[in-house]
């Protein structure tokens, strides 16, 4: 019985990048408690190692980019994404201004 409640205590919850959407398992305390951007096990050190790809219209995390010897990481933001009815053109174009509202003066 005691297994039986500490796995419904247990949530699956799927990787906020969207490019490898995994599901995982978290404690409902994390989900409360956290920022609302929950990476799997696989993708957890991508944002100290990686650029973030993020989406300027809805802030989805859409991939992570290897940085390169010598290179700060930072975030590279696209014009929309498929999870807010982009396409994959619209991914494509990055800015790399570090900030999101970039797009919405253009």
């Amino acid at each position: 019985m005691n297994i039986l409640l500490q796995t419904n205590k247990l949530k699956f919850f799927k990787c906020s990048n969207s490019a490898c959407n995994k599901l995982f398992l978290i404690s409902p305390k994390e989900v409360e408690h956290g920022s609302g951007i929950h990476f799997c096990p696989t993708c957890f050190s991508n944002p100290k190692t990686h650029h973030t790809i993020q989406c300027s219209n809805c802030l989805s995390i859409i991939d992570f980019l290897k940085v390169e010897e010598n290179e700060k990481v930072t975030t590279y933001y696209a014009r929309k994404c498929m999870c807010c009815n982009g396409t994959v053109e619209d991914e494509i174009h990055l800015s790399k201004n570090d900030y999101a509202e970039v797009f919405a003066k253009s």
